[in-house]
């Protein structure tokens, strides 16, 4: 059977949950990260990569670690931008020996700033992007379409999210994020909530369009009777915690596209309100129950589902059967498998 090497990166949990989906549809599948996740997502069956602290040994391991690779896998799949080598110049000793390669661009390993202004791109993170965060993520623009051009040269597989196709020159097909289904609850035990409780959990409040939703729903206490809740960089589990209390989920109001958070919220029966690009929400399939919302129409769409509640938990339950239909993470392995090991 052929043998697929995953890493290095866990961005949002990407790394765990594929591992899970592969281990279920018994595919040959070794997943190696390098550090912790911010949020604690589990490694517990993910093998680690650690580099010695001095750079010439760095030097050293990278490459022993490479020629050991080689002899025990027959693909490579990169998320994010991470190979073995910093100047990525394994990607073509692999192409030399015959190794399928694929990445998955992510979002700010790709995405440039300049391509966010176009006409049919009104909102956008990198609009708001501070220093600071430029700095977390390492989003050099100019260093980034070097790298970007390098890596779609050098790749077999390129893999990216839609709304990341107007930065790739080349195919790229979209593969679903994964969701390990059977981690959740079968029967969801809804909150009793004496009124409404609507949560917003961002990572970061810029990247997140956070301020557009504080202020729509500062203008809507004069009008309904709600709780709004503010959780801001916890762990999973308290993330959880904090979804299974709530009514409804607001994620992010700019970025274009979704992610893993308005999933795991729709797993557990939680309608989400969230922005899709006109060419994103279009692409989506026509049983997507997401509630689409930008800065500019914010205010009135939480006014119109605040007038009427009785329907949030029908577009929750619709939301947990779009999900283990499109984003079961065995379902996702499967066609990762499919491209690369076939």
């Amino acid at each position: 059977m052929k043998r697929l090497f995953v890493g290095f990166s866990n961005v949002a949990g990407y790394a765990t949950r594929l591992l899970k989906g592969f281990e279920g549809i018994g595919a040959n599948a070794d997943v190696y990260i390098e550090g912790e996740h911010v949020f604690n997502y589990s490694t517990e069956r993910l093998k680690r990569y650690k580099l010695p602290k001095s750079r010439w040994m760095q030097r050293i391991y990278t490459r022993y670690f490479l020629i050991k690779c080689l002899f025990k896998y027959d693909a490579f799949l990169f998320i994010s931008t991470q190979t073995f080598l910093k100047d990525h110049k394994d990607l073509k000793i692999l192409r030399f020996f015959g190794k399928k390669t694929g990445l998955i661009f992510t979002g700010c390993d790709v995405q440039q700033p300049e391509k966010t202004h176009e006409p049919y791109i009104p909102y956008s993170s990198c609009h708001v992007c501070k220093d600071e965060y430029k700095r977390f993520v390492g989003c050099v623009p100019e260093t980034k379409k070097i790298r970007t051009r390098m890596l779609e040269e050098q790749i077999d597989v390129i893999f990216n999210d839609r709304a990341l196709r107007n930065v790739i020159h080349r195919d790229a097909p979209h593969l679903n994020q994964p969701i390990n289904t059977e981690e959740f609850p079968e029967i969801i035990n809804h909150p009793n909530n004496p009124k409404p409780v609507i949560l917003h959990a961002p990572s970061n409040f810029g990247y997140k369009g956070t301020q557009y939703l504080v202020d729509a729903v500062e203008k809507l206490k004069g009008e309904f009777d709600f709780e709004f809740r503010l959780v801001n960089n916890v762990s999973l589990q308290k993330l959880y915690e904090e979804i299974t209390k709530a009514d409804l989920v607001v994620d992010q109001l700019i970025q274009g596209w979704f992610g893993m958070l308005p999933l795991e919220a729709m797993m557990y029966e939680k309608p989400v309100v969230c922005y899709m690009r006109d060419d994103v929400a279009a692409a989506q399939p026509a049983d997507n129950p997401m509630i689409n919302a930008n800065p500019a129409t914010i205010y009135e769409v939480l006014r119109e589902l605040l007038k009427d509640t009785s329907k949030w938990q029908h577009v929750g339950k619709a939301g947990r059967k779009y999900v283990v239909k499109y984003h079961d993470s065995k379902i996702v392995a499967k066609q990762y498998a499919d491209i690369l090991l076939n």
